[in-house]
């Protein structure tokens, strides 16, 4: 080959092919990470039953671990129902666990000045505590009010005005309500359905090993998959399969917590404060700091809960938003946090750094490889004919395996996505088509939170998710 005599189009054409394998390459790591963790984490779990869990306390000399399972839900009337019912079902003994609804008294107040309809989440909650009462065999249900100036301080007080909502505040509020035998508590979103056994579980991991842990499962957002627009169905998709085998390999480098799906040992709990009530991602704050002061890494558990996307692009939009500008928030609180050790702060804050802002900036880079390809092809600025042929056509052809993986995932997950007809199924299965379009807006709003804290006009306040509304059971 004549290097002096290969046009600057050819060149181009030979950076952009080196760009596409590049981040085909990294898509390839998809692979290696569900073998991972089907090897190491979703073939063991174990068939479980309570007369296991109990037997096996007994020859640890100890009694089965209380749940509390807390649940903050403030304008969550049309799904927090189904979610106590479900939780209510799980396999776990019904002496051993209640569940704790924590609702804001700010409904109540906007109710009362006119704004919205039909019945508060309190009003729903309170119903349920009533008809639990005459159904034999059921857990305890609990229900507790965040009063609209409690000041969000874990043990904290009333302070006569208005204090910002959180759901770092609520949290804080409710575990002054939790049973006085609660060894572990378990976290949930207002539109959870974790998978039956989950409790049997945690339950059997704490019996082989009674310290104060953190344990931190996936989550499927992919329950409303089918009221969900192009864009956030195909986030749905590739949020599932994420968690699924991702998650594993993210936590060993970061001791990562969502904000449902996880459980916290009680003690620990309270000797480290509890939540901190002002923080925009309370739950990955909690797990750094959780290891900054006790030591205490959160471990991966192969039961997942299903929830819902926001429906909206705007919502969802909203919701990315906060969950990067959260992380930077978390970033810049501990890069000052000169009361822990160098040894201990500085790797989680290169890994943080690295697993948010450089990888949404990779992966913003990525999708736009092929819109430059398109621009640039159209304008003439690239000459394929540097590449032989038969090359450029495997290299065309290699899309395909993105549409095959993304189509499998559907496929796994489709049974976790609530029914409909077989059209709209039909509709949903087409608008996976629009992945290389919608690939591009993922990472954008990671990009725009990274912009806007550049700009000093990140996010300051907790925003809640709107909920797709569910049939009541």
């Amino acid at each position: 080959m004549d290097w002096e005599t290969i046009s600057p189009a050819q060149i181009l054409y030979l950076i952009t092919v080196g760009f596409y394998l590049l981040f085909f390459g990294l898509f390839l790591r998809y692979f290696y990470w569900k073998w991972y963790a089907v090897k190491y984490h979703w073939r063991k779990r174990l068939p479980l039953d309570a007369e296991k869990v109990k037997a096996l306390a007994a020859a640890k000399g100890l009694d089965i671990p209380f749940f509390t399972i807390m649940v903050p839900a403030r304008n969550e009337s049309e799904v927090i129902a189904n979610t106590i019912e479900h939780l209510a079902s799980l396999n776990y003994p019904n002496d051993r666990y209640e569940i704790l609804v924590i609702t804001d008294e700010k409904e109540a107040l906007a109710r009362a000045e006119g704004q919205g309809e039909g019945p508060t989440t309190m009003e729903v909650v309170e119903a349920k505590i009533r008809e639990f009462a005459a159904r034999p065999g059921m857990p305890q249900l609990k229900h507790c009010t965040v009063p609209y100036d409690f000041d969000g301080r874990f043990r904290g007080s009333r302070r006569g005005h208005s204090i910002p909502s959180t759901k770092g505040r609520a949290l804080n509020y409710g575990l002054e309500f939790v049973d006085p035998r609660t060894t572990i508590c378990g976290f949930y979103d207002a539109e959870s359905h974790p998978e039956a056994d989950v409790l049997l579980y945690i339950a059997w991991s704490w019996l082989h090993d009674p310290r104060e842990r953190i344990w931190q499962g996936p989550v499927f957002q992919v329950r409303n998959f089918y009221q969900l627009g192009i864009i956030t169905k195909i986030a749905a998709i590739y949020q599932a399969i994420s968690h699924e085998i991702y998650l594993p390999i993210l936590m060993k480098k970061l001791p990562f917590v969502g904000g449902t799906n996880l459980f916290v040992g009680r003690r620990l709990l309270e000797r480290i404060g509890g939540y901190d009530h002002r923080a925009l991602t309370e739950d990955l704050e909690l797990g750094v700091r959780a290891f900054l002061e006790t030591g205490v890494w959160a471990e991966y558990f192969p039961y997942f809960s299903t929830e819902q996307t926001p429906a909206t692009l705007y919502a969802f939009f909203r919701q990315r938003l906060r969950w990067g500008s959260g992380h930077l928030q978390v970033c810049d609180k501990f890069s000052y946090a000169y009361q822990y050790s160098w040894d201990k702060r500085g790797p989680l804050l290169h890994n943080l750094f690295w697993k948010g802002q450089g990888e949404w900036l990779l992966y913003q880079g990525a999708v736009l490889v092929p819109l430059s390809i398109v621009i640039l092809g159209l304008n003439g600025g690239l000459d394929p004919s540097i590449v032989p042929f038969k090359i450029r056509v495997v290299l065309h052809y290699l899309v395909f395996i993105y549409f095959a993986f993304t189509f499998y995932a559907y496929g796994h997950f489709h049974r976790l996505m609530a029914p409909v007809n077989w059209w709209q199924q039909f509709i949903g299965f087409l608008q996976l088509l629009a992945l290389p379009f919608a690939s591009f807006f993922l990472p954008l709003p990671y990009t725009a939170a990274s912009i806007m804290k550049a700009l000093n006009r990140q996010p300051q306040t907790w925003v809640k998710t709107p909920r797709t509304k569910e049939a009541t059971r």
